[in-house]
């Protein structure tokens, strides 16, 4: 594989508040909120418009998980 090609399949693709308002099952209005208030997952300003990266997103969904002790 090149490095141009290893390179690209390694980039999680940027979603617009709309994709990530509907693949969260939220407003876009709730997505707004939390990134006011930092709590939503993390996001990136591209001239001036919020972009979100798939991946970041779910590690934000999987850190939202309780976390259980392993059993005994």
């Amino acid at each position: 594989m090149s490095d141009t090609a290893e390179a690209t399949a390694s980039v999680s693709p940027l979603l617009d508040s709309r994709e990530v308002a509907s693949y969260l099952k939220v407003s876009e209005s709730t997505l707004s909120r939390w990134r006011s208030a930092e709590t939503g997952p993390p996001f990136i300003k591209l001239g001036g418009i919020a972009r979100y990266r798939l991946e970041a997103i779910n590690e934000w969904l999987q850190n939202l998980e309780p976390h259980h002790g392993s059993p005994s």
